[in-house]
């Protein structure tokens, strides 16, 4: 499996996360835009992670999808964890109180496992299909 070199999008997906977070910064809290913002980071850091050290690298089919599977793993739980982040980034620059109820910082936490398991699946799904395709 040979990793591209560079990401087709991700430039472009940088430049809408910049403007989304503008907007995003002076909006209320809202538990649909928090996640966006948390998974769009998620999905910029993987990028840039997987253009770095993996960029133009050629694996072995078993590597390859362990990759896959790993960094849909660290997806989930990294989309779960940078939500959480950006919830409190978010009370932190209003300071009039809470912008997020207990009801959805619980509700993010409950599903985080669920996101984790379900991108490392997708992960792995990717990975296989990538592999059985070379």
């Amino acid at each position: 499996m040979v990793f591209p070199p560079k990401i087709p999008g991700l430039k472009l997906l940088l430049g809408v996360w910049v403007v989304y977070t503008a907007v995003w910064i002076s909006l209320e809290g809202a538990l649909v835009q928090v996640i966006i913002m948390g998974t769009a980071t998620a999905v910029l850091l993987l990028g840039h992670g997987w253009q770095r050290w993996l960029g133009g690298r050629q694996l072995g089919r078993g590597w390859g999808v362990l990759v896959t599977a790993v960094s849909g793993g660290l997806f989930g739980v990294g989309s779960a964890l940078l939500t959480f982040v950006f919830m409190a980034v978010k009370t932190g620059l209003h300071a009039h109180g809470p912008e997020f109820t207990q009801a959805e910082i619980v509700w993010v936490w409950d599903v985080a496992p669920l996101w984790t398991a379900v991108w490392l699946l997708v992960g792995l799904g990717i990975g296989l299909i990538w592999a059985g395709s070379e």
